[in-house]
């Protein structure tokens, strides 16, 4: 049940993703929160991909001013607020799938280069390491490589998205333009028209 509490202990809670949300009775967001951050805390470390924890303090920083924003309200603003899901199935059945058909071939490969990379990260390099199967020099060259991986696939990704959107301005561009020239002429010969209808009437 939704219970507006102290402003302090909120505070508190809310410095933990989710908690202060349950503190006040929001229960469905405050797991939604919650779930949501330890769950990419998990994946970060299970494969071992840093990059994907930058998206907890993404989570975090919402969670925790969402919070606050919250129970900083009126009576009457805090209890007209609906305690709900973060991703509903009414949502996702809502959410326009064919976005991500468009664009199987990139998110195909971004997942195998995801477990390309965590195989080698946590397999590969671990028996390396484990059973000193190479020189240590060899070695950490090898894991230093490795490290700039992420980084290159992440500019690759940055570059191609900016050529996308540089393309696609261009090219909604290139399809007005055609549109307006014709507008233009239409314009130009109806005010020619009209010209030599009012010589014709003096």
């Amino acid at each position: 049940m939704i219970t507006k509490r102290g402003k302090f202990w909120t505070v508190v809670f809310a410095f933990l993703p989710g908690a202060g949300h349950m503190y006040n009775g929001f229960m469905k967001m405050g797991v939604s929160f919650m779930g949501l951050f330890f769950i990419v805390w998990a994946l970060a470390s299970f494969i071992n991909i840093g990059a994907i924890a930058f998206l907890a303090p993404v989570i975090w920083f919402y969670a925790f001013f969402d919070c606050i924003n919250r129970v900083f309200q009126d009576d009457a603003e805090f209890y007209n607020q609906e305690d709900r899901f973060l991703f509903t199935v009414e949502q996702l059945e809502k959410f326009n799938w064919s976005i991500l058909r468009k664009q199987n071939l990139l998110i195909g490969a971004i997942l195998v280069v995801i477990g390309i990379y965590a195989i080698w990260n946590n397999v590969i390099l671990d028996t390396l390491w484990t059973y000193d199967l190479l020189p240590q020099e060899v070695y950490n060259m090898i894991v230093s490589f490795g490290n700039i991986i992420p980084q290159l696939v992440v500019g690759v990704l940055i570059i191609w998205a900016g050529f996308a959107l540089i393309m696609g301005k261009k090219r909604e561009i290139e399809n007005e333009s055609p549109k307006t020239g014709s507008i233009g002429g239409a314009e130009r010969e109806s005010a020619y028209f009209e010209g030599q209808e009012d010589g014709d009437e003096e």
